[in-house]
């Protein structure tokens, strides 16, 4: 293997791993507001016992992903040392921020878990939850502030790079600010989140069936009573973030665009949207291959209901510089793999209205589980669809991948040894936080917390 490449998938599967531990790290960080305001409002036990055991597991991940972060960093500096090196000049105040990010959430962690019983007044505990999850979100929004610069550069004067290799005319503040800022980060922001509350209530929901007696499915019932109303927002927010997103594509990566809904030539109008598929060429033209063909309903979405909204094409760019065509089915995944994740959520919602208990069916219990194991792979299939969509670049038509790579052969064993490692440790910490929330005698907490039990809540 090439070693440029064996940099790509050294940093493709460390980062992906990484991911793994952020989405937990987001979803319980924003859902422990909830359960203690919960908890304090109604002095109900069971919430207070869901915000304990909740809590301990977002400091196990917070550890592991403390940990893995310092491995990016690494990973960064060596295997891109290119890419480091404008970085340093022209980008690195996004880094800062996310320092501070991470002071912020270690403070506020440390004082909320360790000092629990110190605090008087629980409001005024309860206030150091907002610090935790705002350190947790800013983090990953000051990163996904990076990836948004990679994918629209600015602060520097481009053109005279590439003709010369000299950084001039920097402005590291308008970094933050680049044209696909607010989108990426509205949307990585609200899927994170999504996954991470549908993989929290997909264990809620294993254990509600697990569960012998009346104490132990009500813990874990109330649990589901409040991701489940999370997630239907979030899958709402999703939805509309998302749209956001590939508007931002159309205007600012036409290139990435036209390969993620398989465009072979730019279309004025009436552009049909194809499903799965692929580009071959034949007799020397651009055609789509197999897949499903839905007219009208590209422009109909880019459109935003205007079916005279023109679309770019392949053929208008330099085929060295297209994408891998299987971002489309990547892109493809996510978009139905989401829809039926909401369509389930939906029909939740739809029991919910009728009072039919979603949140005590054991069908709806299964579903949960199912759906969540589905969110993983949909998950990391919008990384791989915004991240490989943008190759070859990792500035986007500044800096490719291949230049920015290190050919040391000294990566590769070390390499090796961090991909074993991080396969033995995504699967661990999963476990092992889990076996944190669900250890304990809950009738001794129910005692202890000094709070009522009652059942109807």
């Amino acid at each position: 293997m090439n070693i440029g490449t064996f940099d790509r998938l050294l940093f493709a599967y460390s980062i992906g791993s990484h991911i793994l531990i952020v989405l937990m790290s987001i979803g319980l960080s924003v859902i422990l507001p909830v359960l203690e305001y919960i908890a304090i409002k109604y002095k109900d036990a069971y919430y207070d016992i869901l915000t304990r055991r909740v809590a301990k597991a977002l400091v196990m991940f917070f550890a592991v992903g403390t940990a893995s972060g310092a491995v990016m960093a690494v990973e960064l500096i060596d295997l891109f040392p290119k890419f480091m090196t404008v970085i340093a000049v022209v980008g690195v105040l996004p880094f800062y921020y996310e320092i501070f990010a991470f002071f912020l959430e270690t403070i506020m962690l440390v004082s909320y878990y360790y000092y629990w019983d110190v605090f008087k007044n629980r409001m005024h505990h309860w206030l150091l939850t907002f610090g935790v999850a705002g350190g947790t979100l800013g983090s990953a929004v000051f990163i996904t502030m990076i990836n948004a610069w990679m994918n629209t550069p600015n602060g520097f004067n481009i053109s005279y790079y590439e003709q010369t290799g000299k950084i001039i005319d920097v402005n590291p503040f308008i970094t933050a600010m680049t044209p696909s800022t607010g989108r990426e980060i509205f949307h990585v922001a609200i899927v994170t989140a999504f996954s991470g509350l549908m993989v929290l209530g997909a264990f809620f929901a294993y254990q509600y069936l697990r569960s012998k007696t009346f104490e132990e499915k009500n813990l874990w019932r109330k649990g589901l009573k409040v991701t489940f109303p999370m997630n239907m927002f979030l899958i709402i927010m999703a939805g509309l973030s998302g749209t956001l997103e590939m508007s931002g594509l159309l205007a600012y990566q036409p290139e990435k665009y036209a390969a993620l809904d398989l465009n072979p030539y730019p279309i004025a109008k009436d552009a049909p949207e194809h499903l799965f598929g692929t580009i071959v060429e034949q007799n020397g033209h651009y055609v789509v291959v197999g897949g499903i063909k839905v007219p009208l309903l590209q422009s109909l979405l880019a459109g935003n209901g205007n079916l005279n909204t023109a679309v770019p094409g392949l053929s208008q760019f330099n085929p060295s510089t297209w994408p891998p065509l299987a971002v489309h089915d990547t892109f493809d995944l996510m978009v139905l793999g989401g829809s039926l994740i909401g369509l389930y959520l939906f029909v939740t919602l739809i029991a919910w209205i009728l009072k039919k208990k979603p949140y005590e069916n054991k069908g709806f219990m299964i579903a949960q589980i199912l759906f969540a194991i589905l969110t993983i792979p949909i998950y990391i299939a919008g990384w791989v669809t915004d991240e490989v969509g943008r190759q070859p670049w990792i500035i986007y038509n500044v800096m490719t991948v291949y230049q920015a790579a290190n050919y040391s052969p000294s990566i590769v064993v070390p390499g090796y040894l961090i991909m074993a490692f991080y396969t033995v440790l995504m699967p661990f910490s999963y476990w092992y936080a889990f076996r944190l929330m669900k250890k304990g005698d809950l009738r001794s907490e129910i005692k202890s917390t000094g709070s009522s039990a009652v059942a109807g809540r």
